[in-house]
């Protein structure tokens, strides 16, 4: 399931580190979603999250701490499989925000003013041309245990095909694909460009444009639905079709 919401803001600005509030938002929105129901199985534990989202802004000005927007106004698609009916349970949350005001900082507001389903593209064959949506990338994370630090692989970077393949084998995997049918899978980028992007007060190397991915048309369809990669569930990954 695909949805565009469409909110306004009290101020034409928004923080930089925006995909922090999103997430604020979609906690809030089920919390209030029948009594906290299911505010557990996707905000608690570690288990895997299967949607994605990206902001798109009105003719954005990016300055050090704040987005500065040509009207107060945003919009948020939202991307999830429902093979667990999580677009339902999100679809549902989200009407019950309408209208409601979610403060911020500096004296502004997000109220959302409108929820509506968007066409999704099918994925039949096994090789598909996906292309990033606009102010999203692909995030590949390498965690290194026994330093506890985190790198974050691009398309500049030499190993970034096989470092991809190994995440998007263990998302498959966490999602319930089988690991016979992640054994075809593979990567290309096409026309790719390394972005870096503010995130929970650093910066994270992401990998945007377009890219061919193969392997079997049911996996393909999962990362269309859910977001494709690391922290897809986080605001990055969301990706389109092509071809």
């Amino acid at each position: 399931m695909r949805l565009e919401l469409k909110f306004n803001l009290e101020k034409p600005e928004i923080a930089l580190d925006y995909r922090r509030i999103i997430l604020s938002w979609l906690k809030s929105s089920l919390t209030i979603c029948n009594q906290g129901k299911y505010f557990d199985k996707y905000f608690s534990g570690t288990e895997p999250k299967d949607y994605s989202f990206t902001v798109v802004f009105p003719k954005p000005e990016f300055h050090k701490e704040k987005i500065i927007l040509e009207k107060p106004q945003m919009k948020i698609l939202f991307s999830a499989d429902d093979r667990n009916k999580t677009g339902l349970i999100f679809f549902s949350a989200f009407l019950g925000m309408k209208n409601k005001k979610f403060p911020l900082a500096d004296e502004n507001a997000m109220i959302l003013k409108g929820v509506h389903q968007m066409k999704e593209q099918i994925v039949t064959k096994s090789e598909v041309l996906f292309q990033t949506c606009l102010g999203n990338g692909l995030c590949i994370r390498e965690h290194d245990r026994q330093s506890n630090c985190d790198r974050f692989v691009t398309c500049e970077d030499q190993d970034f095909k096989e470092k991809a393949l190994q995440v998007l084998k263990i998302q498959a995997r966490l999602a319930g694909y089988p690991e016979t049918m992640t054994e075809d899978l593979s990567i290309e980028p096409i026309i790719c460009k390394k972005v870096l992007v503010y995130h929970y007060g650093r910066y994270v190397d992401t990998t945007t444009g377009i890219f061919k991915m193969c392997g079997n048309s049911q996996i393909l369809q999962y990362f269309y639905r859910a977001g494709a990669g690391s922290k897809h569930s986080s605001g990055f990954g969301m990706v389109r079709v092509l071809q």
